[in-house]
């Protein structure tokens, strides 16, 4: 049965690594993986601070057009 759309080839690949890198060399590439998923993450936060504040921005700018 094939999987769709997971990470076959990913995990199949870092199975290979596993085999052919040394410890160092393994510790390094799993801090620079963490790294890049603490960054993706960091960026997703500040997409959705900016949304927050489009959505503040214009929930105001239509409760002062209701006064008038």
């Amino acid at each position: 049965m094939t999987h769709h759309g997971g990470y076959g080839a990913h995990d199949m690949l870092l199975g290979k690594m596993y085999e052919l890198l040394d410890e160092d060399e393994m510790r390094q590439l799993m801090v620079r993986m963490i790294e890049s998923r603490i960054k993706m993450k960091e960026q997703h936060i500040e997409m959705m601070q900016y949304k927050i504040e489009t959505y503040k921005m214009a929930r105001d700018m239509l409760k002062k057009g209701m006064k008038k």
